[in-house]
């Protein structure tokens, strides 16, 4: 929903990355293959100039009223030459009549790739955001702009960042986007910003943080790497939200099997939601059923796709009778897809008995499609339904309340071009085709052994699954380390987990106990 992410937009397939977001990502450039579209390879550009707004507000969260400043606007990115390249727009939320050198400070953004942060910022971190219906359902037009009592500012500033082609961010004239694009271009310039961002601010001595959603995830890995090694900056913690770091991880494909293996727990949370899966399991809690299809996923199931045309016919019908039992499809369909189901498919045909399908950003959602025989889906629910809310209040806020005006058109997502993978380089760069930042993350944790992550799942999370970040933190370091700093939390919503009303008064929780407990961490002893 984000870029439309997580944020994540390409051929939705393409990325399952899900961006994060409801966010709409961009096309992907594979490895070693160039941007042939021509696509985000050149601009324009618009004059690299810093112009910003200042002004003062109050908001009520917890029943508290917070004094606060925002500031919004443009910072120039320069080449060490000093010239501009490009400015990248920015809000940021600083509550007032504390020490700002040392308050926490929290940078927060989506993914797509190629999607603004205008999600994340509505949903949750913005102190004013728009009135959503039940659940996170879409709520009718006209929209009401009201106070967000899950905003973290009472415990932390904010800023939000746009990347490069989103929102009002813009190259100057003459320099290409691409240079701005890209994994490893896209963390380099989130790596200056946030630096420049601390030099104009005088925020040095704050404790900081990342917080990233969808394809923000994968950028947070790479931009812990990032401000450790070029920028000299370290990080006391990192909060992930529909978390990819490795893409084999939410890529089904024939000689893939690890991501059908991480999809079935959320099978089993969507049949479950709705009320697909025999008796005995229905009648558990959410948790329970989770639990024993984790426990299948990773034990069984991964042994018995690992086989491949191994397994005799008996052996691939006790499977699908397994899978069948903990996704709500049929015996005959799990056997006809290979016991391998695409998530794509399985969003249409779990409720085709009712001519439904469910939403891939959050899967409690049902939508409609033209031909009830299709395995496409003509639209996802939970794509639309924050969708057209969030930009009508995000434009009347930024006019009316920031005093924000520009000729420029606000990019939702969909303008950064192909995004190329290839110039990761170093750790991002393991494995045969699937761009991962695992590596990089473990790396910035082994530096600094005050780094702490929290990763935030939904359960009803069809673009980043939770038991892919599951099997992803599993597997980052084998050093007892690296579980200790390791926090995760579980909404019973989707990927944009703060859509839920109750999900999101979690997720604020969470966050305020996060950076309580890691803003002033203890000097470590022999």
């Amino acid at each position: 929903m984000r870029g439309r992410l997580l944020l994540l937009a390409a051929a939705l397939s393409c990325l399952a990355l899900g961006t994060a977001t409801a966010q709409r990502p961009t096309a992907v450039v594979p490895r070693g293959q160039p941007d042939s579209t021509g696509a985000g390879r050149d601009s324009i550009g618009v004059p690299a100039t810093e112009r910003i707004t200042t002004t003062e507000h109050t908001v009520t969260i917890d029943g508290k009223a917070i004094p606060y400043t925002a500031r919004a606007g443009t910072m120039v990115i320069r080449d060490d030459a000093g010239k501009p390249r490009g400015s990248v727009f920015y809000i940021s939320y600083s509550r007032d009549k504390e020490n700002a050198a040392t308050r926490p400070i929290t940078f927060f953004f989506n993914g797509g790739p190629g999607s603004a942060s205008i999600w994340l910022s509505m949903g949750l971190m913005s102190p004013r955001h728009p009135e959503m219906g039940p659940n996170g359902l879409q709520p009718a037009p006209p929209y009401n702009l009201v106070d967000n009592p899950y905003s973290p500012l009472d415990v932390t500033d904010l800023v939000q960042v746009d990347a490069m082609m989103t929102g009002y961010s813009r190259p100057a004239p003459g320099v290409k986007a691409s240079e701005f694009t890209g994994a490893n271009n896209d963390i380099k310039m989130f790596g200056q910003f946030i630096r420049g961002y601390l030099d104009k601010y005088d925020r040095w001595g704050s404790p900081k943080y990342l917080f990233g959603e969808s394809y923000g995830t994968f950028r947070s890995a790479g931009l812990a790497a990032e401000l450790q090694s070029r920028e000299g900056i370290e990080l006391n913690g990192i909060m992930l939200l529909g978390t990819v770091l490795d893409f084999q991880n939410i890529r089904p494909a024939p000689s893939n099997d690890m991501a059908f293996v991480c999809f079935l727990p959320t099978y089993a949370a969507t049949a479950w939601y709705h009320k697909k899966l025999p008796a005995d399991l229905q009648g558990l809690t959410l948790e329970q059923v989770t639990q024993q299809a984790r426990d299948y996923a990773f034990g069984n199931y991964l042994t018995a796709l690992a086989r491949g045309n191994m397994l005799s016919q008996a052996e691939r019908v006790t499977v699908a009778q397994q899978v069948a039992r903990l996704t709500g499809v049929s015996q005959q369909f799990v056997l006809n897809t290979n016991l391998r189901i695409d998530p794509g498919i399985y969003r249409t045909e779990l409720l085709r008995g009712e001519r439904e399908t469910v939403g891939r950003y959050d899967s409690r959602m049902i939508g409609l499609n033209g031909n009830a025989a299709s395995t496409r889906q003509d639209y996802d629910p939970s794509d639309v339904a924050p969708a057209g809310a969030f930009m009508s209040a995000f434009m009347r806020y930024l006019h009316n309340d920031l005093d924000y005006t520009t000729d420029l058109q606000y990019y939702m997502g969909g303008h950064a071009g192909r995004w190329d993978y290839s110039d990761l380089g170093g750790a991002g760069n393991l494995g045969a085709g699937y761009p991962s930042e695992t590596e990089s993350l473990r790396t910035a944790m082994a530096k600094d052994p005050y780094l702490h992550v929290m990763v935030g799942a939904g359960y009803y999370d069809m673009a980043t699954p939770f038991a892919n970040a599951e099997y992803t933190f599993r597997h980052l370091g084998y050093d007892q380390t690296y579980h200790d700093r390791v926090d995760f939390r579980y909404y019973k919503s989707g990927h944009m987990a703060y859509l839920n009303q109750e999900s999101a008064t979690q997720l604020k929780a969470d966050i305020a106990r996060f950076i309580t407990s890691t803003e002033h961490p203890r000097n470590l002893t022999d």
